[in-house]
This record gives C-alpha cells, structure tokens and sequence, in this order.
C-alpha cells in the first residue's frame, strides 16, 4: 500500500487578486487626498473670503463716516450720500483717463473740488434753510432732490457706462496657499490711516473740538463762542470730502455707474444706524461686521441673500439693543 503525504501548499495569489489590492489601495490614497485638499481649499476659501470681507468693510467704513459726520454735527440724514461718492470717483476718473494726470494729482485736484463742492452748496443752500421752520425736515427732502439731480447731471456729462478707476499696484503677496493683490491690502493700509488721521483732527485740533462739542450740545457751543453757521459750513465740506473720498476707492474695487450710489446710500445708513447714530466708532465697527457678513453669506448662498440677511441682522442688533453698538457715543 502507497503512503501518501500530505504537503501543504502556501496559498498564491492570481494575477486578479493582486490588482484589485493594487486599485483598492490606490483608491485609498486618492481619497486621502482628496480629503485633504477639500480641507485645505475650504482653510483657503475661509481666509480669503475674511480677506474680501475686511476690505469691503474697510469701504464701507470709510463711506460711512462721511454720514455720520453730516448727522453728528448738522443731526440730519444726507440721502443724497451715495451720488457724492459717485461724484468723487467721476471727478478722480475724469482727471486720471481725459486729462491724464497721474492717480495722485488726480485724487487730490478731485477731492479739493469735492471740498469747495461741499462749501459753496452749503452756504448757497443749506444755510438758508437752517433758518426756516422744520428745517431738519427740508434739508432732508432738499438733499434727497438733490441726489437725484446730480445722477442725472453725472448721467448726462459722462454717459451710461461702466467706469472703473485703475487700481493702485498690481500683482499679488501669496501667503501659504492665500493669495492677496496688493490693492487690496494698500486699500486696507489707506483706509486705516484715513480713520487714524480723521479721529486725531477730530480729538486734538481746535476745529475738531469744536465739531465734536456741537455734536453733544449745540447749544453749549453756542454759549462758549463757537459759531454754528461757520462749524456747520467746513463740518458739510469735511464730510463731502470723505464721502468722495471713500467713492474713489470703492471706483477702484468695485464699478461705477451714475445709479451705484443709491446702493451706496442704503448700505451707509444701514451701517449707521447699526453703529448709532452719530457715533463714528460704532459706524467703522459696523462697517466690518457687515463686510464681513456680505463676503461669507456670498460665498455659502450667493450675492442674492446679502441684502435679506443684512436686514435680518439689522433687525435683530436693533432689537437687542436699540440705540446701535455704540449708542451714546458721539463723533
């Protein structure tokens, strides 16, 4: 009788096998990877839209102070704001690209005409007016016609186009996986001086004072000498100057029509409000958080849901606390 033995045999693997193992793996890896990237480009979308929402905030800071310094000192709302942005940004447009000036010349000849814009329509307008009855009431309706008046002006003299004013530097700063123009972070830069500059006239020079103390007590600086009509007039000027000021930057950021401003002067008296009333810090904090709220509700819902969100917003911080963020504050 044969014996028989019994040999064990180590299993081998078919050619299949070892290349389903091959793809699983594979396929292991590219997920992984995939992970990754969509964590990284969600790190990157997340930082890049605060970087959009810091600088659209810083605009509308800007843009918003003019507003406020119109209503802390004169305590009337300029409906007519968003035209005197579009002005300033025609004006340094207008120098820059038909009389070919270089971007400074033409940012500092435009904002001097802003300045004498603002002077002369106060003392020709606004003044007589401050000495009718209700007057607050008639300068908001005069101011209101007069926006209307210089859209069709602006829309006449210089047509239905988009315009855009170039932008300061070119190129960009790449940070990690972040990239930022340079204009951007120079717009940030030039609207952080701008408040600095503007907060120190406004505390340490004699007409800064002046302004403030008749944005807390009209009637206590008219007893210690200040003169209301002459505080009123340069105050307007001021304010027109930072308004156009604030449109020639947001001309370089964003487009510019004759009917942009409108947009412009709904977003500056929601800011306002929001931050109280003629309080120039609660303006520049809320410009931010509104800034920053358009950029994200932007990215996740799209540029449809800024405005109803913004409301929502609006409504509720009113709610909670209804003299604004920094309610009680003046200039």
């Amino acid at each position: 009788m044969r014996s028989t033995k019994l040999k064990s045999r180590r299993p081998t693997s078919s050619p299949c096998d070892i290349q389903a193992t091959t793809q699983n793996l594979k396929y292991q890896y590219e997920k992984r990877q995939a992970s990754v990237d969509s964590r990284r480009c969600t790190i990157r979308d997340i930082i890049n839209t605060l970087v959009s929402g810091l600088i659209s905030g810083s605009l509308y800071a800007l843009m918003a102070l003019g507003l406020t310094i119109i209503y802390g000192v004169i305590h009337v709302f300029n409906f007519g704001h968003g035209i005197v942005a579009v002005l300033g940004g025609y004006f340094t447009w207008f120098f820059l690209t038909q009389i070919g000036l270089g971007f400074f010349p033409s940012v500092l000849i435009a904002m001097v005409c802003m300045f004498f814009f603002g002077l002369v329509l106060f003392k020709t307008t606004i003044n007589p007016l401050l000495k009718t009855p209700n007057w607050e009431f008639s300068i908001i309706i005069f101011l209101l016609g007069l926006g209307i008046l210089l859209e069709n002006l602006i829309l006449q003299a210089f047509g239905p186009r988009v315009k855009h004013i170039p932008e300061f530097f070119e190129g960009s700063l790449k940070i990690g996986f972040v990239r930022v123009n340079w204009h951007d972070i120079s717009l940030i830069a030039i609207v952080f001086i701008f408040i600095i500059v503007l907060n120190l006239f406004l505390r340490k020079t004699w007409f800064g004072q002046a302004m403030r103390a008749m944005a807390q007590d009209m009637d206590g600086a008219r007893i210690v000498g200040i003169s209301i009509n002459k505080i009123f007039g340069y105050a307007f000027a001021l304010a027109t100057v930072v308004t156009g000021f604030s449109g020639v930057l947001l001309g370089t950021k964003y487009y510019m029509t004759p009917h942009i401003g409108w947009d412009w002067m709904v977003k500056g008296f929601v800011i306002v409000v929001l931050g109280g009333l003629g309080s120039a810090t609660g303006a520049v904090y809320a410009a931010f958080i509104m800034g920053i709220t358009e950029a994200f509700v932007t990215l996740y819902m799209g540029s449809l849901w800024v405005w109803p969100v913004w409301f929502v917003i609006f409504v509720i911080i009113l709610l909670l606390r209804p003299q604004g963020l920094a309610g009680g504050r003046t200039l």
